[in-house]
Formats: C-alpha cells, sequence, structure tokens
C-alpha cells in the first residue's frame, strides 16, 4: 500500500515519528511510504492551490492529491503526521469494501470541540471535522479528483468529502483515530492521533499519551 504523510516543514520530527510508527507494525518493505511536501509538490507542478490564511498545517490540501500521486492505481493511504500507529495500516483496507473512500466518522460536538490547537491556532469547527485525517483511497474509483477540480474545489468541500456520495463512504473504527483530548484512552488503540498539538509543542509535551511518541522519537 502506497502511504502518503502530511509533511510540516516546520515541525519534521512528527513525521519522522509517524513514519518510524508504521515501519515497527509492518513487514520490511511492506509500504511505500511518501512524504507530502507541499513545496515540493508546488515546484513540480502538481499542486497549484492558492495558501488560504489560517491554514494550521502545510498538508491541510495536499491530502487530497494522493490518488492522484498514486496514478489512480492501487489502494493509497493519507494520514496526517500527528499520528502514532500501534498496528499495521493493512489492517484497514478491509473496511473500504470497494468502496472510493474509507475513514473514521468522528462525530464530534461542536460546543465540545477546543477553540485552540497547537500552540495558538484557531481550532476551527465545521462538518464531519476530522475525517480527513486519516484516508483510505480506492485510487481507481477516484479518476475524477483531477489536478483541475483538486486546485479549484471549496475548502469545505473537500474536507466534507462532497467529492463522493455518501453511501461511498466505508467507516474505519475509531480505534485507527483516536483523538486525544476527546477520546478515553484504552487498551485497544490502534493509531494515537494527537489532534491539539503533538508533544512536539512545548505545551504539549507531557499530554496524555505523549509517552508513546517520546519513545518513538528518543529511538530515531
Amino acid at each position: 500500500m502506497k502511504i502518503y504523510i502530511g509533511h510540516d516543514s516546520r515541525f519534521p520530527q512528527a513525521t519522522r515519528v509517524c513514519r518510524r510508527s508504521i515501519e515497527d507494525h509492518s513487514e520490511k518493505g511492506e509500504h511505500e511510504i511518501k512524504y507530502l511536501d507541499k513545496k515540493s509538490l508546488t515546484r513540480v507542478g502538481v499542486y497549484g492551490r492558492d495558501s488560504v490564511e489560517g491554514e494550521s498545517t502545510e498538508f491541510s490540501f495536499t491530502r487530497f492529491y494522493a490518488p492522484l500521486l498514486s496514478h489512480y492505481q492501487g489502494i493509497s493511504m493519507f494520514v496526517d503526521n500527528d499520528f502514532v500507529f500501534k498496528a499495521n495500516p493493512s489492517e484497514m483496507e478491509k473496511y473500504l469494501k470497494d468502496k472510493p473512500v474509507a475513514c473514521v466518522k468522528h462525530e464530534l460536538d461542536e460546543k465540545n470541540i477546543h477553540s485552540e490547537k497547537f500552540d495558538g491556532f484557531v481550532n476551527k469547527s465545521y462538518p464531519r471535522k476530522c475525517w480527513s485525517s486519516l484516508i483510505i483511497y480506492n485510487c481507481p474509483k477516484l479518476k475524477h479528483l483531477t489536478k483541475a477540480y483538486l486546485d479549484s474545489a471549496q475548502a469545505s468541500d473537500l474536507h466534507q468529502f462532497a467529492w463522493v456520495d455518501d453511501k461511498d463512504i466505508s467507516e474505519i473504527p475509531r480505534s485507527w483515530n483516536h483523538l486525544v483530548g476527546y477520546y478515553k484512552k484504552h487498551n485497544k488503540i490502534k493509531a494515537i492521533h494527537y489532534t491539539q498539538g503533538g508533544p512536539w509543542f512545548e505545551s504539549r509535551k507531557n499530554d496524555e499519551l505523549s509517552e508513546e511518541w517520546w519513545e518513538i522519537y528518543k529511538n530515531l
């Protein structure tokens, strides 16, 4: 499976830890892991969106280019860089069920969404929040996600999955996208998501489950 990790040049350590956590739970060479680097994708002419004021990460929209980058072949995964995997991502392929796309369908109460994340960024609230933080793509079924569409689509349409029918969005169990700060921790978590900001932020270095991140980081 091709795996695309959202890369932010300000926090390279986050990308490295995410990658290592995948490698630690996979067979050697099992996955083709690539970084979605906005600057590089722009330089080679793949990414053509204008920057949006208030984007909290450099991969806010590069995530949707994964099927295009995969030449609309095979199954690909996108994941934010603020994840730590505790199981092999290949286990999620079964949830795709021949649908075009699969994700964890979080149901976050707007009233309970923290107003800030990371170190002072406004945490925007919108329908289907965090759905796009982990996506399994069935690339041959997504040929309509062309460069022309991706470069011009409304931000809300992309993040709220307006590019696919609701019935065609398959569901991945929540244990694969455990939102720290929103969900109670348990012993069956498959992937930790530090959605409020990972331990690389000074204000988050001792947050719940931060020890899992530090253990990997110290062994890079």
